[in-house]
């Protein structure tokens, strides 16, 4: 009898660890049996026309802005305020005046009022008469490179348009749509669903990127641009479709790994854009036009970093690379820029590609 206790004791045991074994090593992912979509078109109740309406509101605030390129037009601050808020029927498109969607509601709360402060900058700077130059605010260039900066170089244009990329655009992306609040396994599927596909609407891609690259925009356009050194295209792509995939099968371990991917690959693709926009102004330091440009656009992506809430880059690092570059684009130096270079590239581990970031680049 007490062998027979003993047996039956030592049975029970080893089922006992056989059965935790296996519970310790089956994520839930081993039991998932579900295939991931190559394009976004083949997802179903797909709904992101918030997010297209935004970023047509931003293309629409871009262009008015840079009507201010020529000398003697006027910029409204009353205007660029009201498109921002949409409010009192500012924009050409009607739809976009209707809609009921605004772009300042979805911007980084503590930053609204600084875009609100820029764009009575550039009212203000559009008054000028006269060309710019340094401590003489007014239109930079000839010829078909013309930008309106201020008496220090800086393009509002710029801190406004790519200042929202970031505030609006990256910052909706990271830390709201993909956080845990909007997709996390608390929240209904249809609205994990949706709260996922708004993410990849502010992407700015077709539903088949990026085999079809047509109309692709801001972080999308980015992107692309990066893709031949980053190989960015298909990592961030593939994550979109495998996280929706996984929502739609309850796969939470997927998910949260896809939101990982999302995060870092979209914050070294901005990363990339603040670096390579450095070596446009180095390659143009004496042409004050297009070093003006490229250096309001660097800062504009710089300070964009920080809306990730895993981003690799601290705020005392981003203050480090602004200061080597200096806040009068007039006056900066070679060994300014080689600085903020350096600085960036080693954060991210671009070393081995800092120059071969093209410096061509036109807009």
């Amino acid at each position: 009898m007490n062998n027979y206790k003993i047996i039956l004791t030592i049975g029970l045991c080893t089922s006992l660890i056989i059965s935790c074994k296996k519970k310790a090593t089956d994520p839930i992912t081993e039991a998932k049996n579900y295939s991931v979509p190559t394009t976004y078109e083949d997802f179903d109740n797909v709904d992101y026309s918030g997010q297209t309406i935004r970023l047509d509101m931003l293309k629409e605030l871009t262009d008015t802005m840079k009507k201010g390129n020529t000398i003697g037009v006027r910029v409204s601050a009353t205007r660029l305020k009201n498109m921002y808020a949409n409010t009192g029927n500012p924009f050409g498109n009607n739809t976009l005046n209707t809609s009921g969607k605004k772009m300042k509601d979805k911007t980084f709360p503590a930053d609204q009022a600084m875009f609100e402060s820029y764009m009575d900058s550039i009212a203000m700077v559009s008054m000028s008469n006269t060309a710019g130059s340094n401590g003489v605010p007014g239109v930079v260039g000839t010829g078909s490179t013309k930008y309106l900066c201020n008496k220090d170089g800086i393009e509002y244009t710029q801190l406004i348009e790519k200042g929202l990329l970031g505030a609006m655009i990256y910052y909706q992306i990271t830390s709201v749509y993909l956080s845990e609040d909007k997709i996390g396994p608390q929240v209904s599927k249809a609205d994990r669903q949706h709260h996922w596909d708004e993410a990849f609407g502010y992407f700015g891609v077709p539903k088949d990127f990026p085999s079809n690259t047509s109309g692709i925009r801001f972080i999308g356009k980015y992107c692309n641009d990066r893709n031949p050194l980053l190989g960015c295209n298909e990592k961030i792509m593939n994550a979109y479709l495998k996280g929706r995939a996984a929502i739609n099968n309850d796969d939470d371990v997927t998910r949260r790994a896809q939101v990982a991917i999302i995060r870092d690959e979209l914050e070294r693709v901005i990363a990339a854009t603040a670096l390579q926009y450095l070596n446009k102004a180095k390659a143009n330091i004496t042409d004050n036009a297009v070093r003006n440009h490229a250096l309001s656009e660097y800062l504009a992506f710089l300070r964009a970093l920080k809306y990730n809430p895993t981003r690799k880059i601290t705020d005392a690092q981003i203050s480090e690379i602004e200061n080597y570059v200096g806040y009068n684009f007039y006056n900066v130096t070679t060994s300014g820029l080689d600085n903020a270079r350096n600085k960036l590239s080693s954060i991210y581990g671009f070393d081995n590609i800092k120059d071969q970031l093209r410096v061509d680049i036109t807009d």
